[in-house]
């Protein structure tokens, strides 16, 4: 049905190689994907695709939902080809590959509103990032701004991690997070900050109104400008011997408590 690739030395796999340079991606403005539930996600959210590369015992296990759906694909002038297991093994960063990934064209939506906002100032964990943006999608946020020096959302590993919620809910990378700041703060969203020497979080008063919570560097929190920037600055108390609390597990945390203003 599809056209079989069998050498890795093939064009169309040298270009998807390359896709692991964020420079090459932001160059092209496409960025490469894998796994079943990330191309189902993208599928459902009516991702624009490039070109799509399958193993034909991927093809066969999920059946003739999936065959058609590559059908309609094809259709719409996205190339798809099969490869072997082996090959797609040397393009996959999986230790196990499931047999698909796929090259997408970059999102571009904005966000309809900005009530509840979640700033990342130079977050670089790529991990910690995709956690972030799940939980923000989980917890009903209308964004995620994030720094220039904050890991790339289509960097893999963020795709991963975000479990499909980069395709759900809009995510915004600006050259300067402190303007993007006084830009909020002039459509008055209140800039909340996250510092150890911030208010305790089980102490705050209720919020009303659009708020934007600021996550700072793992290591060095936020900066002091933006510290400066910020309206309210919080901290989650810390009861046991820990000395602090992962960025990602933090922002949930935080999140899920400011969200409750909201309901």
């Amino acid at each position: 049905m599809f056209p079989e690739i069998t050498s890795k030395n093939n064009e169309q796999l040298k270009y998807l190689r390359k896709l692991n340079s964020k420079s090459f991606r932001d160059t092209e403005g496409v960025f490469a994907i894998e796994g079943t539930k990330l191309f189902l996600e993208a599928v459902k959210n009516q991702l624009q695709f490039k070109q799509i590369f399958i193993t034909s015992t991927w093809l066969e296990v999920n059946g003739a939902s999936i065959r058609d759906c590559l059908v309609a694909l094809e259709k719409n002038k996205v190339t798809i080809a099969i490869v072997s297991p082996t090959i797609l093994a040397s393009l996959s960063s999986l230790q196990k590959p499931e047999g698909i990934m796929a090259v997408l064209y970059k999102m571009s939506s904005q966000p309809k509103t900005i009530k509840r906002t979640v700033l990342l100032e130079d977050v670089q964990d790529p991990y910690n990032v995709g956690t972030i943006i799940r939980t923000a999608d989980a917890a009903g946020f209308d964004c995620v701004i994030t720094s220039a020096k904050t890991a790339d959302i289509y960097n893999e590993k963020v795709l991963r991690g975000s479990m499909g919620s980069v395709f759900h809910i809009p995510i915004i990378q600006v050259s300067s997070l402190l303007e993007t700041v006084k830009q909020l703060k002039d459509q008055q969203v209140m800039i909340i900050g996250t510092s150890l020497s911030g208010s305790s979080l089980w102490e705050r008063q209720s919020l009303s109104g659009s708020f934007a919570v600021v996550m700072g560097n793992e290591s060095q929190g936020m900066s002091k400008q933006m510290s400066e920037c910020c309206d309210l600055l919080l901290k989650i108390p810390i009861f046991g011997q820990a000395e602090s609390l992962n960025v990602s597990t933090a922002a949930g945390i935080i999140m899920y408590d400011l969200i409750r203003d909201c309901k």
